[in-house]
């Protein structure tokens, strides 16, 4: 039987530290160097151990502090509705779930388009349109963010109070006057920006998963194009029906 490795036995030693309580829930780990130089091995391997160990849900990170044994209630996901049949806003899906969404705004600016947004808007890539950029916060917690490219043909009419608290559907038909008559949806995993890693307090490199969608009206004409990405634990839930 093959001995097992080096970077094994440091995820082992964790492991069981963190599954037995013997490192209490919440408590802060040792450095990575402080690690490395314990078990004489590279820095490398230690951050292959800790994002093994964050993956499994036994320690969390925060950008800055250091890598915190999980407390049982980090591991309890935040998990919403995801109803396929109605068009329904974000907030009102958590509402569903007995929670409340809140913001933070980022920024409300003319920005150029990228191209991604550019296709699905029918717009020239580079085109300077209104984003708008937020976090997401449900329970007190970080659970991602929202960036929208709004329509240039639309007049925008939103203050700054409405921007920092309202949901982007209530700003679509109560700031602008328009009703949402379809929404195209994807959902994919991506991985972390450096920008977003800062603004969401994880890793770079973190796995996210990001719900890109165009907003349309009634008759087709395009409101907006808008990526929200999730961060773990968050998680949807949906159930859809055959018809014969």
């Amino acid at each position: 039987m093959r001995a097992p490795s080096v970077r094994q036995k440091i995820y082992e030693h964790f492991a069981m530290a963190l599954q037995t309580g013997t490192i209490a829930p919440g408590a802060q780990l040792p450095t990575e160097a402080e690690i490395a130089k314990d078990f004489d091995v590279s820095r490398s391997t230690v951050q292959n151990v800790m994002s093994r160990l964050m993956q499994e849900g036994l320690v969390r990170r925060q950008a800055g502090r250091g890598t915190f044994a999980c407390r049982r209630d980090d591991d309890m996901q935040i998990r919403v509705g995801l109803d396929i049949h109605n068009i329904q806003s974000f907030e009102d899906e958590v509402a569903l779930a007995g929670e409340t969404v809140s913001f933070r705004l980022l920024s409300f600016a003319p920005s150029p388009l990228p191209v991604r947004a550019a296709r699905k808007l029918d717009l020239e890539p580079g085109l300077e349109v209104f984003c708008l950029r937020r976090l997401r916060f449900v329970a007190g917690k970080c659970i991602g963010s929202e960036t929208r490219w709004f329509h240039p043909d639309l007049a925008m009419s939103m203050t700054a109070q409405a921007l920092a608290t309202e949901g982007v559907h209530a700003l679509i038909k109560d700031r602008l006057g328009l009703e949402i008559g379809r929404i195209d949806a994807a959902l994919r995993a991506v991985v972390a920006t450096s920008q977003e890693a800062r603004e969401l307090g994880i890793e770079e490199g973190a796995p996210l998963l990001m719900r890109a969608h165009v907003l349309l009206t009634p008759d087709d004409g395009k409101i907006l194009y808008g990526e929200a990405l999730y961060v773990e634990p968050f998680a949807f839930r949906y159930s859809a029906g055959f018809q014969a």
